[in-house]
C-alpha cells in the first residue's frame, strides 16, 4: 500500500510539472505574440528626425512629409525669421550700438560687448553664419525701435503673411519657452520665402565672412555643414537646444530646381543624413536622379509605406 501511495505521489508531480511548464511556455508565447502590437517604431530606422518635410521651392508642393503639422520648438531656426523680418526693415547699413541686455544671453554668441558698435547687416551674417544669441537680440532691440516686443509682434505678422498657421515666435534665437513654437511645414514655408530674398540669399549661402566693430574683427564660419558635404547646397540654419535637439532648415538646387528640406529633433550626426536622404529624394521626385539617390529612395519608401 505504501509502495502504491508513493507512485501515485509521483505520477501526481510529474502532472503538475507538466501543467505549470505548459502554462509558462503559452504565456512566453502570448506575450510574443503581443509584442509587435504593443511595440510600434516610432519612425524608420532611417529617419531620426520626429517630423521632417520636403517643399519645392518652385511650387510649394510638399515632396516628403513626417508629422509636419506637430507642434515641435524650433531652436535656432527660429532666426531665419530673425534674419528675414530684418532685412526686410531696409536698415542693414544702419549702425547698431551694442546695449548690456543683448549680452545678457547664454551661448551660443559671437561674444558682443556692450558699447560696442556694428552694422545690422554685420549682426545678420553673426546671426545666420554663427547662430549669435546676442546677435538676435541685438537685432530686435534695434529693428524694434528699442523694443523688442515689438520686433517679436513683426516676427509674428511675418509668419501669418508668408502662410504659417501653427506657428508662434516669442524671442528672435529659438531658447526654449512654452509659447515659442513652429511645425515643419511653417518652417519650410518661411525657407521657401526668405531663399526668395538676394540678400538672405547671399547671407545664408556665404561659407565664411569677415565682419569689423567698432572693437574687433571677427571671421564668421558658416555652422551648416550641409555647404561642405551636400553639393547644391544653397543656405540653412541649423539648431539644438535640450528641448528642440537637433533641427534644420536649408536649401538645395539641381538644375533649376530648389527644394527646402526641415528636420526637427533629429540627434547628433543624423541630422546631417537624415536631410541629405531626403534632398535626395526629394530630386527623384522630381525627375533629377543621380546613382546616389537609389538607396535614399528605397528608404523614403518604406518611410512613407510605415503606420
Amino acid at each position: 500500500m505504501a509502495l502504491r501511495n508513493r507512485w501515485l505521489g509521483i505520477a501526481c508531480c510529474a502532472l503538475m510539472l507538466t501543467v505549470l511548464g505548459t502554462t509558462s511556455a503559452d504565456a512566453r508565447t502570448a506575450r510574443h505574440h503581443r509584442r509587435p502590437r504593443r511595440v510600434a517604431a516610432a519612425r524608420p530606422s532611417w529617419l531620426e528626425s520626429r517630423s521632417a518635410i520636403v517643399l519645392d521651392g518652385r511650387t510649394g508642393e510638399a515632396l516628403f512629409e513626417r508629422q509636419p503639422d506637430v507642434h515641435m520648438y524650433p531652436a535656432s531656426t527660429t532666426k531665419v525669421l530673425t534674419a528675414l523680418v530684418a532685412i526686410e526693415s531696409g536698415r542693414l547699413d544702419e549702425t547698431v550700438v551694442i546695449q548690456p541686455s543683448d549680452t545678457a544671453v547664454s551661448p551660443s554668441s559671437i561674444q558682443l560687448r556692450a558699447g560696442e558698435q556694428m552694422t545690422l547687416r554685420d549682426l545678420v551674417y553673426g546671426l545666420l553664419l554663427r547662430s549669435g544669441n546676442d546677435a538676435a537680440l541685438a537685432i530686435a532691440r534695434h529693428v524694434g525701435h528699442g523694443d523688442r516686443t515689438n520686433f517679436y509682434e513683426m516676427m509674428n505678422e511675418k509668419a501669418a503673411q508668408i502662410g504659417c498657421t501653427d506657428s508662434h515666435f516669442t524671442n528672435p534665437h529659438g531658447l526654449p519657452d512654452r509659447n515659442h513654437y513652429t511645425t515643419a511645414r511653417d518652417l519650410g514655408r518661411i525657407m521657401v520665402y526668405a531663399m526668395k530674398n538676394p540678400e538672405f540669399r547671399r547671407v545664408t549661402g556665404t561659407q565664411r565672412y569677415i565682419a569689423s566693430s567698432s572693437g574687433r574683427t571677427r571671421l564668421f564660419v558658416n555652422k551648416n555643414k550641409l555647404l561642405r558635404t551636400y553639393p547644391g547646397t544653397t543656405g540653412g540654419k541649423p539648431g539644438y537646444t535640450c528641448a528642440a535637439q537637433q533641427t534644420l532648415v536649408a536649401s538645395a538646387k539641381r538644375s533649376d530646381r530648389e527644394l527646402v528640406v526641415v528636420c526637427l529633433h533629429s540627434a547628433g550626426r543624423a541630422l546631417w543624413s537624415d536631410a541629405a536622404h531626403l534632398l535626395d529624394f526629394g530630386f527623384d521626385r522630381l525627375g533629377l536622379r543621380t546613382d546616389a539617390n537609389e538607396r535614399a529612395e528605397r528608404r523614403a519608401i518604406a518611410s512613407l509605406a510605415t503606420p
